[in-house]
């Protein structure tokens, strides 16, 4: 007796069963990349501004990101999402960032978030396979988190 035809298979393509994270599944083109920096858009002014660090500090934010340029953009977001992810602009906590992105990177709806060590951030849009870094945060306040 033949099943009735709401019982048969809807498709007779073959899935893998194989998970895919839907952030890996849809483009950008640059997940396989290398990490690489531009830094034209880069604060001057406080309270996220490069313009404060002692020689020791740019120091170490130089080792970190040349430590960073040895992964894809995949491995950093993806593999490494717990430190390193987005956050919708709109959303930032930071009344002061929030209200330079609107003003200055209105198109831009994600600002991107590279940790550098406990509370030390940079932050920035990922653009053409580069990260445009925009803000250093070295107590996490951008996105600050209440402490346990």
């Amino acid at each position: 007796m033949a099943h009735p035809i709401w019982k048969q298979p809807r498709s007779e393509a073959e899935t893998t069963g194989e998970k895919i994270p839907k952030s890996i599944s849809q483009p950008p083109a640059y997940d396989d990349k290398k990490a690489a920096w531009r830094i034209s858009k880069i604060q001057l002014a406080d309270p996220y501004g490069w313009h404060e660090m002692t020689p020791s500090e740019v120091s170490a934010i130089r080792v970190k990101l040349a430590t960073f340029e040895k992964n894809t953009w995949k491995e950093l977001f993806i593999r490494d999402a717990k430190w390193n992810h987005r956050i919708q602009s709109g959303d930032l906590k930071c009344p002061i960032a929030k209200a330079w992105m609107k003003t200055n990177m209105p198109d831009q709806p994600f600002l991107w978030t590279l940790r550098l060590s406990g509370a030390e951030r940079v932050w920035g849009i990922l653009s053409e396979g580069a990260f445009l870094i925009v803000f250093w945060d070295p107590n996490h306040l951008i996105w600050e988190i209440p402490r346990r």
